[in-house]
């Protein structure tokens, strides 16, 4: 009994850490239409700049929440540059559907091997938040992924608050119900598609830090980390942010059931046979629809 409430325990934080993957991927693809194959290595290069950061900061003592911030931002600063200079001239010719898949398919391969080629092939790891672990009962858990479920609940409300309450993420809103509508009522579509690419990925870089500290990093790695965030997101509904969260705490709890009574192995063709199936019985997911 004790090894089964400790596993839910493990799943809810793999899938509050798979949430906040799966976000970024969502908010880009709600808003833009444009699905980001290149998800997994973003957040790879957030993890990577955070990493980074704190090695260097590391004389200064400077703590791992600056390192975020400045990870953030700098993928926020990347996302804008995408849209810019590739996302805005392709998604304004014919088949732009499949050119900007291809570019953001293409990017990824290239930031991987920036990535081999800066930090080469060994793995690394982030520090964590703090040590030690708190026993309550039958559950353990340690001090780090409490704070861990603390900063992605934090960040999750703070996304919703930015949607609702501020006059950029209401015309987020308006731009995913209906680019014509947004710019009938004269919102500015390229501004908006520029914030949306910055926000996502910089929410993206966020996730890989957070993963960085629970899992050891590689080069290669980002490419997991995407095909977890396009079951999750598919699973919960294209779009659907809300879809996105539940899908990935319920597949993070039977990932970490699946281990406990199966074994590592048996983690992905279970996530897959219960994808295909909801894919089979509910095409556009639990929730579906673009929000």
């Amino acid at each position: 009994m004790e090894s089964f409430v400790n596993a839910i325990v493990s799943g809810l934080i793999s899938g509050s850490l798979y949430a906040a993957m799966a976000l970024g991927l969502t908010i880009i693809y709600g808003i833009s239409r444009v699905f980001n194959f290149g998800h997994g290595v973003v957040a790879l290069m957030g993890a990577y700049t955070a990493w980074l950061f704190v090695q260097e900061a590391k004389t200064a003592g400077l703590p791992l929440l600056a390192g975020m911030v400045i990870s953030c931002a700098v993928l926020f600063g990347f996302g804008m540059l995408v849209y810019q200079f590739a996302m805005k001239p392709l998604m304004k010719k014919a088949n732009w559907e499949i050119s900007t898949v291809l570019f953001m398919l293409g990017m990824g391969i290239l930031m991987e091997n920036v990535i081999l080629q800066l930090f080469g092939p060994r793995v690394k790891s982030i520090p964590v938040f703090a040590e030690g672990y708190l026993k309550v009962g039958m559950v353990q858990i340690n001090w780090h992924e409490l704070i861990v479920i603390g900063i992605v609940l934090a960040a999750i409300i703070l996304l919703n608050l930015f949607f609702k309450v501020t006059r950029t993420g209401q015309s987020m809103q308006a731009v995913a119900q209906s680019v014509s509508g947004a710019k009938v009522v004269g919102i500015d579509i390229e501004r908006i598609f520029g914030l949306t690419f910055g926000l996502a990925f910089a929410v993206t870089g966020f996730s890989g830090i957070l993963l960085g500290t629970k899992y050891f990093m590689n080069p290669h790695i980002g490419w997991e980390w995407m095909v977890k965030g396009f079951v999750i997101v598919c699973f919960g509904g294209l779009g659907s942010t809300n879809g996105a969260i539940y899908a990935a705490i319920i597949l993070g709890v039977v990932e970490a059931l699946a281990t406990l009574y199966f074994g590592a192995m048996w983690v992905w063709p279970i996530w897959f046979a219960i994808f295909l199936v909801v894919l089979l019985v509910r095409p556009q997911g639990i929730l579906g629809g673009r929000a």
